[in-house]
């Protein structure tokens, strides 16, 4: 019996540090949150080429170019994409030659990568 009180005082020790640091660690939290929002992005961050500004000023409207640099698609899934992203998230729906800018800038640049003669991550694939 006085070792479940023992264990109980422990768990009820290790609660009231844990709930004492929370502040802190939301603070620190928000912080971190703050600077990242505060980070503005440049053009540069993406590949040189023709579209490159278009891409940049169109795409991160919506969101960052992370998402962009760590896509690998083929031309035909980039232009599904801009499709999809006018009528799942409301997207202004791209046509003509501005279309065509963006989705070959897409797909020259952040096409499907080329596999490394030892394969691959076989998690990444």
């Amino acid at each position: 019996m006085r070792v479940l009180h023992l264990i109980a005082i422990a768990l009820l020790l290790g609660a009231a540090v844990a709930v004492a640091q929370t502040p802190d660690l939301a603070r620190r939290q928000a912080e971190a949150a703050a600077a990242l929002a505060d980070r503005q992005e440049e053009e540069t961050v993406l590949t040189e080429g023709e579209g490159r500004s278009e891409v940049f000023g169109y795409c991160t409207a919506c969101h960052n170019t992370a998402l962009i640099r760590r896509s690998a698609f083929t031309r035909d899934r980039w232009d599904e994409l801009m499709d999809w992203m006018a009528e799942k998230h409301g997207m202004n729906p791209l046509e003509g030659e501005f279309r065509q800018t963006i989705v070959d800038y897409l797909a020259k640049h952040y096409g499907p990568r080329a596999r490394s003669p030892r394969g691959g991550n076989p998690f990444l694939n």
